[in-house]
């Protein structure tokens, strides 16, 4: 796979929407959090499209994305957030003029994974499954929002890092409005559920994932070839749950069982489930996990950091993972 080039001082970034725009209401958040990337001595050009209470249409969010994945002059194509229908922008970008571009930084979580599991499957590029720009102020000090800005800044060809899960989470969203430089609230207790006992001290694998939301409709199309996953050898695929109900979440994972997705993977990384978080009903993951999964008899390890209940593993796709299990938490090594 194809390294984007390390980010350094006067590095050219670009912000973009890439699903859905940032409501005026957010404005004071969203200069925060460029701020941040500012400090880092980061070149930040903002699309004129990011800040807006109106919808974007797709074609626009497209011609934009065309434009910046596109430019060697960019380094990093950076969305605010997620959304909702990143999906009806693969068919509308220029994949062949992206392939023969200069490799860009992409991070986020939520629908941005939409577009960064397609760009690493299809084109070959590393990409990010990480906190969203969105969820990073200046004065945020989480280990794993440094971890993300150490990989942007030291990858290369043999580039390694490791994290550990996180004995404490976020129960809910800060209100970026009314605190703008708010930053992470770890204030729950984080105990992980494991489907499957690992029979190994550690579990290799190249790391693929995104969020299940999306990732069940577009597996398997084009843009998510099965073969390109299936010949990178044994793969670790990591997931995440928004908004399906606990009948649709385990459809979900089902279909991609069916879809042989599963089928060369030495373990299965879950973040915490967000509908459960919403919907109080926490209690019902590690019942769908094992109603799912247990029957693939590899490691399945779900409540960890990954996706909409925060903080965030910085995870590239396409990096060679290694995960040992030490006393109720994963050592997660990647390397690039």
């Amino acid at each position: 796979m194809k390294i984007p080039a390390q980010l350094k001082e006067g590095s050219k970034v670009v912000i973009c929407t890439f699903s859905s725009p940032v409501p005026l209401s957010f404005e004071k958040r969203f200069n925060e959090c460029i701020k941040t990337l500012k400090s880092k001595g980061l070149n930040v050009y903002i699309d004129e499209d990011v800040l807006s209470d109106v919808a974007i249409s797709k074609q626009l969010i497209a011609n934009s994305l065309n434009k910046y994945l596109c430019d060697d002059k960019y380094d990093a194509v950076i969305p605010p957030w997620g959304g909702d229908f990143a999906i009806e922008i693969l068919s509308l970008l220029d994949w062949e003029t992206i392939a023969k571009s200069k490799p860009k930084w992409i991070f986020g979580f939520s629908d941005v994974s939409t577009l960064t599991s397609a760009i690493s499957l299809h084109v070959g590029w590393h990409t990010i499954h990480s906190s969203n720009l969105m969820q990073i102020a200046a004065n945020e000090n989480c280990d794993y929002v440094k971890s993300l800005f150490d990989l942007l800044f030291n990858a290369q060809m043999g580039y390694s890092f490791e994290q550990i899960s996180s004995s404490y989470h976020e129960f809910d969203y800060p209100d970026y409005i009314r605190e703008p430089l708010s930053s992470y609230t770890l204030d729950t207790l984080s105990e992980l559920i494991t489907i499957n006992n690992f029979n190994e001290k550690s579990l290799k694998g190249s790391l693929v994932g995104g969020c299940l939301d999306t990732l069940q409709l577009t597996m398997g199309s084009k843009f998510l070839s099965l073969g390109n996953l299936r010949n990178s050898g044994s793969n670790i695929v990591f997931l995440e749950n928004a908004e399906l109900s606990t009948m649709q979440y385990k459809r979900a994972l089902l279909s991609l069982k069916l879809k042989g997705v599963f089928s060369n993977c030495s373990c299965i990384l879950i973040g915490r489930n967000k509908f459960e978080y919403l919907n109080n009903s926490l209690g019902n993951e590690e019942k769908t996990l094992t109603d799912a999964l247990a029957d693939l008899n590899i490691p399945v390890i779900g409540n960890l950091d990954i996706g909409h209940v925060s903080p965030n593993f910085s995870l590239v796709n396409g990096a060679e993972a290694e995960i040992s299990f030490v006393k109720n938490k994963i050592i997660l090594k990647q390397t690039i």
